[in-house]
């Protein structure tokens, strides 16, 4: 039996890698993305991407901010000199 199961799960494996197990594809779907790429619409949808993952990134980066100057005044209160520069 547990051959069997092993033996079937190789099986769906197998069809999982194999690019001739794809469904069909209709002429309605071609149709669709073709327009979907000629018409640049994948372009807007990749900038919508784009700016959102920007958004986020400027975000840490205000946090990394505002820790940075944090850290920095604390160190001037304390009387202490860092040796690097570089972030200023």
């Amino acid at each position: 039996m547990q051959e069997q199961v092993n033996n079937r799960i190789e099986q769906d494996l197998e069809l999982e890698g194999n690019p001739f197990t794809l469904p069909e594809v209709t002429d309605e779907e071609v149709i669709r993305l073709g327009n979907y790429y000629l018409s640049g619409e994948y372009l807007i949808r990749n900038l919508e991407i784009v700016r959102e993952r920007k958004q986020k990134a400027l975000l840490g980066l205000a946090h990394l901010e505002a820790a940075e100057k944090e850290i920095l005044e604390r160190m001037l209160k304390m009387q202490i000199n860092h040796k690097s520069e570089q972030t200023q």
